[in-house]
């Protein structure tokens, strides 16, 4: 089964609280629901913050500030719509990234908490038209996960919402309230009712833990608290009516203590390294504060908490008294009795599922007196508040969870449709390629020593050492280069201590018959991972099924991606071509530094000498000079007999990165726990990767597989001249090599550059 991409719009982890609520929320019950599979897009206004602070590793942060949108992705999809019959215009306007992740995108969730409200206004409705807008005009389709929507008395606003809502694939209304405003405007055939999202993020046990040390550390939580959420949002409107908002609360405050309650003040949305309001209450919180004659008697955390933390501490209150809407959320679903000084119908909507609708106050009628009163009526009915919560809580939490079953329906139908750009691979079923596995990673060793002398990533060596060192092998079988009498040979064995698995680190770029050393195996006394190339580890597989007693000595297999074996030849007319005498030669690492590398040799006098993995190894290699004959059929570019599977990643974006990186594909749940275990002890750095990419990292390798050595079918006609010369540069390389010798190496080099260019598309 394919990869799914989603992208969500209109949320971040940075800033607004609720957001991240929802944005954990989406995104926990869809991981629940397609498991690895799962890939996210975040198009984040704050993408430097959000960077630091997501905590999935198969969410990619995508920079979509408002007016990288609005100025430069809205035109350039209109752009893209009306020249959507032309390729290379096409492909120029998706050099844009906002473009380019939507058109990789299989959904857009739109995850604003309100939209297309009359008293947003001009700029904000349309900003939210255009966060829709975009994704539609370059064919990806858009659901909105739950929010407020209407009036749409005002016609401007009214205009949009009728001509983008009826668009999307699904609407999922927070109340009744936004029910009824879609209807007034013959918007009902999308529409679904679902509690606010939010309500179904789940707790994070971490803070769970941080936050009650901290509370039973403090004396203050040992008495009644109320918890105070200020906001900027409502300062600003207050601002405009002449109403000393930052007055009314200290006020506030004031008679909370008199009245022996503790008051806890919460900043919903923060922004700790800014010192702009939007989505920012720590400047009005530090206001109120600073303005308060008594701190004792008030908490206040000038930080940025993550949304679970935030909610942990609400669950310790008597009471909320909120001016931020998903500290309202946070209350309800602790059932916290919860008193609202809210702007619009989202706050009376989402009571109401409560039978609370009572208890939300407009800010416009905000006043000491009035603030007072709502507080005591809210007081003396706390008994009705509570039996309220608990007779609907269930009922609302159903209903939030709606919200991914209903948007999972329409994923799974987009599932079932291909992938809507043709491609040299199927990108659709990366499981037609690199087997079937339970996840794939990418990543590299944490100690600089084993990567220095490694490949790629050393993740190989490092999760080796690692299961040495638990006891769970006694050894490994591993092969390197060695000379013998000066010529160029291998050396294999079983490594019983992490410096014997280390010089074993870096791949071994010439076919070697492991399976005649079978022996090794069968006196070794203890408990053994195998590391070997897919044909060597398909034979010894057949070998372990025969043989139960040695297969009970085998703990993990671990399989090397392989595009060929090839003759030493290939290796040792490199060297001469390079000048590298064999003499008095000790070991060759065929590949060490980042990307490519330099290929070296290692002298028993300590002498290094180094020379071009890039001209002249890899161009005899990817030119298939000196290749194996039943290489050139092979499909088994992934190890499929393996437990888990390393290899490079030879993807653009990849070259970018200082460390380099390995990829791993991971078979059952064994492999998984090791290498788990590893990443938990320190020892690997590991991350999500898509099996998409997966394919892509060996995209030319696996066209050659299954394109070009594939005669029985059509193919194209650069794959049958790329395969025509592979197979002509095979043949004459082991026919006739001294001739090869004389051709420069120059000339091989670039003529193995024209080869990857005809398998390039």
């Amino acid at each position: 089964m394919r990869d799914l991409v989603v992208a969500i719009t209109a949320a971040s982890y940075s800033g607004n609280k609720g957001a991240a609520a929802m944005l954990q929320s989406s995104i926990s019950q869809l991981q629940e629901r397609y498991g690895e599979r799962l890939n996210v897009h975040l198009m984040s206004v704050y993408p430097g913050e959000d960077k630091k602070q997501v905590p999935y590793d198969f969410v990619k942060i995508i920079p979509a500030k408002p007016e990288q949108l609005v100025f430069f992705a809205f035109p350039m999809a209109i752009l893209h719509r009306m020249f959507r019959w032309c390729g290379p215009v096409r492909k120029l306007l998706e050099k844009n990234k906002i473009i380019k992740a939507y058109r990789n995108t299989d959904l857009v969730i739109d995850e604003a908490g309100i939209s297309f409200v009359d008293s947003r206004g001009f700029v904000m409705n349309t900003y939210a038209f255009i966060c829709a807008a975009v994704p539609l005009l370059v064919g990806t389709p858009v659901v909105k996960y739950s929010q407020a929507m209407g009036t749409f008395h005002n016609p401007w606003n009214r205009f949009l919402a009728k001509r983008i809502l009826p668009k999307l694939k699904l609407i999922c209304a927070r109340g009744q309230g936004t029910y009824d405003n879609l209807k007034e405007i013959g918007i009902t055939e999308n529409v679904t009712l679902c509690a606010d999202g939010a309500f179904t993020m789940k707790d994070d046990q971490a803070w769970q833990e941080k936050v009650r040390e901290r509370c039973e550390n403090d004396s203050f939580f040992q008495k009644d608290v109320v918890g105070l959420s200020i906001s900027s949002v409502v300062l600003k409107k207050c601002t405009k009516m002449g109403i000393d908002y930052q007055k009314i609360m200290a006020d506030f405050i004031g008679y909370l203590n008199q009245k022996g309650y503790g008051v806890l003040m919460i900043a919903n949305a923060a922004r700790i390294h800014s010192e702009k309001p939007r989505n920012n209450d720590l400047m009005i919180g530090d206001a109120i504060f600073g303005s308060l004659s008594d701190q004792t008697k008030v908490r206040w955390y000038h930080e940025e908490m993550d949304a679970e933390e935030i909610r942990e501490y609400i669950s310790r209150c008597k009471y909320l008294v909120a001016s931020r809407f998903h500290a309202m959320i946070g209350a309800l679903e602790k059932k916290v009795p919860v008193l609202l000084i809210g702007w619009s119908h989202k706050y009376q909507e989402v009571l109401d599922m409560f039978e609370l609708g009572q208890y939300a106050a407009d800010f416009s009628n905000l006043n000491m007196d009035s603030l007072k009163e709502s507080f005591e009526k809210f007081e003396q009915d706390e008994d009705i508040i509570r039996k309220k919560l608990e007779k609907n809580h269930l009922q609302v939490m159903e209903s939030s969870r709606r919200n991914i079953q209903y948007i999972g329906e329409v994923i799974d139908e987009i599932l079932k449709q291909p992938c809507r750009t043709p491609k040299l691979l199927d990108y659709n079923n990366p499981e037609y390629y690199v087997g079937e596995y339970i996840a794939l990673r990418k990543g590299y060793a944490k100690d600089q020593r084993i990567r220095d002398y490694a490949a790629s990533g050393g993740m190989v060596t490092a999760l080796l050492c690692n299961m040495l060192k638990h006891g769970d092998i006694d050894g490994a079988w591993v092969t390197r280069t060695d000379f013998v009498n000066d010529e160029l040979t291998y050396k294999t064995y079983i490594a019983t201590t992490e410096q014997e698995i280390r010089e074993a680190s870096s791949s071994v770029y010439m076919s070697i018959p492991l399976l005649k050393h079978i022996d090794l195996l069968e006196q070794f006394p203890g408990k053994a991972a195998v590391v070997m190339t897919p044909c060597m580890m398909h034979g010894l597989e057949r070998i372990l099924e025969k043989r139960p007693e040695l297969k009970e000595k085998v703990v993990l297999k671990l399989g090397l991606y392989c595009s060929g074996g090839h003759d030493p030849r290939a290796t040792t007319l490199s060297m001469e071509k390079a000048g590298i005498s064999p003499k008095g030669a000790k070991r060759l690492y065929y590949r060490r530094g980042h990307w490519r590398g330099m290929s070296s040799v290692l002298y028993h006098t300590g002498e290094e000498k180094t020379f071009s993995y890039t001209k002249l190894v890899c161009a005899y290699k990817n030119a298939y000079f000196f290749e194996k004959a039943s290489c050139m059929g092979c499909h088994d570019h992934f190890a499929g007999s393996a437990d888990i599977s390393f290899g490079d990643i030879w993807l653009k974006e990849m070259k970018k990165v200082s460390i380099k990186h390995t990829s791993c594909v991971i078979r059952n749940q064994k492999a998984l726990d090791y290498f788990n275990q590893s990443v938990a002890d320190g020892v690997l750095e590991a991350s999500h990767i898509s099996g998409k990419d997966m394919v892509r990292s060996q995209k030319r390798a696996l066209v050659f597989k299954y394109r070009c050595a594939d005669t029985s079918g059509k193919r194209k006609w650069n794959h049958k001249l790329a395969y025509f010369l592979a197979e002509k540069n095979r043949k004459f390389s082991m026919e006739r090599p001294k001739k090869l010798e004389k051709i420069p190496s120059w000339f091989i080099y670039y003529y193995m550059c024209f080869i990857r260019v005809l398998l390039s598309f």
